[in-house]
């Protein structure tokens, strides 16, 4: 049965003009995952690409159980069991794997991204289960993110993210944020990272040394050439980055409303994952596959504890 048929809602509601504009990409989709098993023999052939291999043992040979919503792999010398979920995002998860590549696929499919609440109506679940799933989608991106560092030749821009946008100094409702752009040889943009400056390291016109410092030390390869830019020396449309940050800003506003400071690191970190990919030419919804297989789960629980609010 096709994925349209059990979420109709995909093709009633307009919520956003560029997943419209590529039925192809969302046909090509639920052509591919039209059932749980497909999706459940996608998630066993990413987490064994040479065939199984108990993690207790090391044995290669094992029996599918499909007495459960899901089917097991049990090792034939330890009779370890394992399912293809563990280990990823949608470890423990209830909501059928079906709903969960549907999410990532709204994600990466839609230039303007997905909010939790057109997500719970689009795949018929929860606002608190859909916003937990785009939570653990963007943990997959940000994990990936902090692996990745800036090198070669880097250059540093100061932005502003609130209102009013205005003057030289950050107004109660601003948060300063570091654009971090790398270049190749020909001077082209290679990679961005966008990082928001806690506030213990900016004071009211600037950000701090030390703000500077931990930006480096967190995303930047000790090798590189790191440039830093100073807006009342240079115009802003000549700097590497803030003309990306504008783009940036302008994505958050358009798809997601009333973010507090603690949920848009997460936000910056998307945006920064889908300008890199593109850059990278590696398609969105194959890369976020992967990355959401191979990052451990979290739980709501848990975001709970770090102060994370459902926004």
């Amino acid at each position: 049965m096709s994925i349209l048929t059990l979420l109709p809602n995909i093709r009633r509601v307009n919520f956003t003009s560029d997943l419209l504009k590529d039925m192809a990409a969302l046909e090509d989709f639920q052509a591919r995952f039209d059932s749980e098993v497909a999706c459940a023999n996608y998630l066993f052939a990413q987490k064994w690409p040479h065939g199984f291999i108990c993690s207790r043992c090391s044995h290669t040979q094992s029996t599918r159980i499909n007495t459960r919503r899901l089917p097991l792999y049990q090792c034939n010398h330890c009779h370890y069991q394992v399912s293809p979920i563990v280990g990823t995002i949608m470890e423990s998860s209830s909501t059928d794997l079906r709903k969960w590549f549907t999410a990532m696929f709204l994600v990466s499919a839609t230039e303007s991204g997905i909010n939790a609440l057109k997500l719970s109506h689009l795949i018929q679940v929860t606002y608190k289960t859909a916003w937990l799933m785009l939570r653990k989608i963007r943990q997959s991106i940000t994990q990936a993110d902090d692996a990745a560092k800036l090198t070669g030749n880097v250059y540093i821009d100061n932005a502003k993210f609130g209102r009013p946008y205005t003057g030289f100094h950050y107004e109660a409702d601003e948060y300063p944020v570091l654009v971090g752009v790398a270049t190749d040889n020909r001077d082209q943009l290679d990679y961005i990272k966008m990082q928001i400056v806690p506030e213990s390291q900016y004071d009211e016109f600037h950000v701090l040394s030390e703000g500077i410092e931990s930006f480096c030390e967190k995303h930047i390869e000790l090798d590189s050439i790191v440039t830093v830019t100073e807006r009342k020396r240079m115009k802003r449309k000549d700097m590497k980055g803030y003309p990306i940050f504008k783009i940036a800003r302008a994505w958050l506003k358009r798809t997601y409303h009333g973010l507090g400071q603690g949920h848009l690191q997460h936000y910056w970190n998307e945006f920064c994952w889908r300008f890199n990919t593109k850059l990278q030419n590696n398609p969105l919804f194959e890369s976020m596959l992967r990355l959401c297989v191979t990052t451990s789960t979290t739980t709501y629980a848990k975001l709970l504890k770090k102060g994370e609010l459902l926004a």
